[in-house]
């Protein structure tokens, strides 16, 4: 079997490491692999067994499907027999690299805003064999929901690495916090800031380290600046691959529902690190007082109670951490993702499963 794993930007920033597992677990699969990726992804980040094709990934989508679906001739001299699109925004390119070369596709689903295309890309299951794959439990019922009943939907959580014993207790007297969302400035966002607003005139020696899924976290900055905020506030800059280097911080804080799964939790779980979130009926990782502690709705006093309770019962918030990390060991590991992928591949490809000879 030969794969081509299509990537773009957006979807490393958030999964780098999801991707390299991905690649190394699917090459010791025995599965040959063609990784699509983009041109600002540095040489280190691509695994240097696997064939690696490049291109310019663009912020318009017509663009980058364009330039996406250039790269056929070099997947059809490869001889890749299955197409994986690895985020939503691929999911045209992935489609046009099917017709071109006839063969199956794997579409995978991160977010509830990937639902939306579903129904359209279902229809190609009469001229192509497509399967989808979904991140969440609820996700994949919402697109088995739109999909027709031949059409494969498997949910296939990612997998993460739980590193060796780590100590989850504070790693210094000054509460260091990472708020990661979508760095736009909305009232579920601002509520977060109006509870720091409160937790900095009791505590005036935190930090909180603002990380945006987008490049433009302006409105953010001003809304720091109005509320005082900015001797205790940083705003991350945007980097490939930067969100690793965040695990290091003593706190993980979601600050919107944005119904979409990021590896970015599951490695700050698997690593001890207490995180705080809005609930979120999309992603089915987030259990209350097991894998997170979890805001009911985007009210500032329900987030200064955890911010207090993580500041002021901090053994219990390295308890938490410790739970989270064994619920990822037991529930979210690299092998399962790698394995459940293959198998989707195998029911997309109709090839058949491989077992041991006896001896």
């Amino acid at each position: 079997m030969h794969v081509a794993l299509l990537t773009n930007t957006a979807w490393l920033d958030e999964q780098l490491q999801m991707f390299r597992h991905l690649v190394v677990g699917l090459i010791d699969s025995g599965v040959r692999v063609a990784q699509v990726v983009p041109d600002l992804l540095p040489q280190d980040d691509a695994n240097t067994f696997g064939e690696v094709i490049t291109w310019r990934d663009s912020r318009w989508p017509w663009v980058r499907d364009r330039r996406l679906v250039a790269v056929a001739d070099q997947l059809g001299k490869l001889g890749v027999d299955v197409i994986h699109a690895l985020d939503g925004r691929l999911w045209d390119a992935a489609a046009g690299l099917g017709r071109r070369l006839q063969v199956p596709l794997l579409l995978q689903a991160t977010s509830v805003l990937d639902v939306a295309s579903v129904t359209r890309h279902a229809r190609a299951a009469e001229r192509l064999r497509v399967a989808f794959a979904a991140t969440t439990q609820p996700l994949r019922d919402a697109i088995a929901e739109q999909a027709a009943e031949d059409v494969p939907v498997a949910v296939i959580p990612p997998g993460v690495h739980v590193p060796a014993e780590v100590t989850t207790a504070p790693r210094s007297s000054v509460l260091c916090a990472v708020v990661s969302g979508t760095g736009e400035l909305d009232q579920q966002y601002e509520a977060v800031l109006l509870a720091l607003r409160e937790l900095v005139d009791e505590h005036p020696q935190v930090q909180f380290f603002l990380d945006g899924q987008h490049a433009d976290q302006h409105a953010l900055w001003q809304a720091a600046r109005r509320l005082r905020l900015l001797e205790n506030v940083s705003l991350v800059p945007r980097r490939l691959g930067h969100r690793e280097m965040l695990l290091k911080a003593d706190l993980l804080i979601h600050p919107q529902a944005v119904g979409k799964a990021r590896s970015l939790t599951l490695q700050a779980m698997a690593c001890g690190v207490p995180v705080l979130a809005l609930q979120d009926r999309w992603v089915d990782y987030l259990i209350d007082d097991q894998t997170a502690w979890l805001a009911d709705s985007a009210q500032a006093d329900r987030w200064l109670a955890l911010f207090k309770r993580v500041l002021e019962h901090p053994d219990d918030a390295a308890a938490l951490g410790q739970r989270a990390r064994k619920w990822i060991g037991e529930n979210r590991r690299p092998s399962d993702y790698v394995a459940a992928t293959l198998d989707l591949y195998r029911t997309v490809t109709g090839e058949s499963m491989k077992f041991p000879q006896e001896p």
